[in-house]
């Protein structure tokens, strides 16, 4: 009985942990950058490029923070696409080419919309 217990109490745990680094870091993470994407596709079709430029610097500082404990609790490969395809965004903001940077903003918010989906607390997750 005791080992039900240990075993209850260790599998709780996890899951609060899990619940915990999803409110305090994927949901808040996912939603700024989601939100902020936004703002960067509206300079970018506005061909406002210094500013775009300006805002870039600052989401790849943010990502290199939240890249730093991402990679112990999501799957590396999710956290390689969002590097390479803010790699790719930065060079078409550098080139000032509006067509590509705003695919590569599409398709940025879907990277991030993944993860928020995969480490979100639901049953298809659990199972």
């Amino acid at each position: 009985m005791k080992m039900v217990i240990i075993s209850l109490i260790v599998l709780l745990a996890f899951i609060g942990l899990w619940v915990w680094f999803h409110f305090t870091w994927v949901e808040p993470v996912t939603s700024y950058y989601y939100e902020e994407l936004d703002g960067l596709f509206n300079l970018i079709k506005n061909g406002q490029w210094s500013e775009a430029e300006e805002h870039m610097l600052i989401y790849s500082d943010k990502w290199q923070d939240v890249r730093g404990l991402w990679i112990y609790f999501i799957n590396q490969n999710n956290v390689d696409d969002i590097d390479s395809s803010m790699k790719k965004l930065d060079v078409f903001v550098e080139n000032r080419d509006g067509t590509m940077a705003q695919a590569e903003l599409e398709h940025l918010k879907i990277l991030f919309n993944i993860i928020k989906e995969n480490e979100c607390l639901s049953f298809e997750n659990i199972m």
